[in-house]
């Protein structure tokens, strides 16, 4: 599809600047013409001013024809070939007595001759000039013309071909996350849906059998449900934001969100067996939507849990940093973790990325978390980074104190 616009673009782009460039030319060719035929007038002119124009030779005149033409005999009395003029003496005869009928005093006769006319003591005087004398001219002017045509067209096709791809660029991005977010969507969903649809296959072989022998596959069904509402629930956080729908922001102190999650995720880190600390400074005020600042303490909490080795060392820090942009709030998420290339980091925040694929389903996520994650950072004019080193992996979320100036209100879902 993109390929395919890509094309109807540059050939749309090229056509109509061709008609502009063709349009243009014979403008050029017609007014360069007009200019080369006044040139020629005049120069017949002169020679018609000529007192002794009867004693000019033919090398006096290249290109020209003269005569003496008697209107009440209607023909001609005196006339002169120039040196290259491609005229016989019948043509020269036949086109000084229709010239000479002619009201006009100057002007083109066919595609050969242009004249010039006058009547002087009762004579008129008649200067024929032969346009194919010295016509490499005309054709120099003629070739010239197209090949400026020619080449302002292929540079032009070459420079429709890089806007057309520097156009299409953020739309094939677009386009090709959007497969890939409808392909990934597909799959996760596929894997609840068929265990779900299994265990109601079950249950409804066993009829007779009573709720608490079929619990193992209610309760199966149940947590694929949940499971399946979290990724759609996610999705949709991520399909409004890729809309351009935002949450309503409004100044919102950050340090009561993070920690009323740090609070609610330390019973949790305490019956999984994990070590959790936090430090958090007080009232750092952002400009920002409370909902999304939770969700993002909560993703980053909830991924250290998942993927933290051993006791975890989980660590959250919340304090106040001076960046090259002015001061943010930092938020920092740290754990014990198993080693992890510069690759997988590169992907962390991709869609439906998660670092170890072979891992059970119930201790991991659906790989939208870090993604969400840093669509919220964005979302709130910030950033997210994520580093490894001997054996610990942190995040760093970094979001701007205070209402940013000329904030814009964002749209509300």
């Amino acid at each position: 599809m993109i390929k395919k616009l890509r094309t109807k673009i540059i050939i749309i782009c090229f056509v109509s600047v061709c008609l502009v460039f063709l349009i243009g030319l014979a403008v050029l060719l017609i007014l360069g013409f007009d200019r080369i035929n006044d040139e020629r007038v005049a120069r017949l002119n002169t020679v018609l001013d000529r007192s002794d124009w009867k004693a000019v030779s033919a090398d006096d005149i290249p290109g020209i024809v003269l005569a003496e033409y008697d209107v009440d005999g209607e023909r001609t009395e005196w006339s002169l070939i120039g040196t290259g003029v491609t005229l016989s003496e019948e043509e020269a005869e036949r086109a000084v007595t229709r010239v000479a009928a002619r009201y006009l005093e100057s002007g083109s006769y066919g595609v050969k001759i242009v004249y010039s006319k006058r009547v002087e003591n009762g004579v008129l005087r008649v200067a024929l000039y032969d346009r194919f004398y010295n016509s490499s001219k005309d054709v120099k002017y003629v070739i010239y013309s197209l090949i400026a045509l020619f080449v302002g067209s292929v540079f032009y096709l070459a420079l429709s071909m890089v806007l057309a791809n520097f156009a299409l660029k953020p739309i094939e991005t677009t386009w090709k996350r959007q497969k890939q977010f409808v392909a990934d969507a597909s799959h996760e969903l596929k894997t609840p849906l068929a265990v779900i649809r299994a265990n109601t296959d079950l249950i409804a072989a066993h009829g007779n059998a009573t709720v608490k022998s079929q619990m193992q596959w209610l309760e199966n069904t149940r947590f694929e449900t949940e499971r399946m509402t979290e990724l759609v629930n996610d999705l949709l956080f991520l399909a409004k934001n890729d809309e351009g729908l935002r949450e309503e922001l409004d100044l919102v102190d950050m340090s009561e969100c993070v920690e009323s999650v740090a609070l609610a995720q330390e019973v949790l880190f305490y019956e999984g067996n994990k070590k959790f600390s936090y430090e958090i400074a007080p009232h750092l005020t952002i400009f920002g939507s409370d909902g999304q600042l939770k969700q993002l303490t909560t993703i980053l909490l909830d991924n250290a849990f998942k993927y933290s080795v051993g006791e975890g060392n989980i660590t959250l820090k919340l304090l106040s940093a001076q960046t090259l942009y002015g001061k943010v709030a930092e938020l920092r998420v740290g754990n014990d973790c198993n080693e992890i290339t510069d690759e997988q980091l590169d992907h962390l925040f991709d869609r439906f990325y998660t670092v170890d694929q072979s891992r059970d389903k119930k201790h991991t996520g659906n790989g939208l978390g870090l993604s969400i994650a840093n669509a919220i950072c964005e979302n709130h004019g910030g950033t997210i980074t994520a580093h490894y080193a001997d054996g610990r992996i942190n995040f760093v979320a970094q979001i701007p104190l205070g209402r940013p100036h000329g904030k814009k209100q964002k749209k509300r879902v």
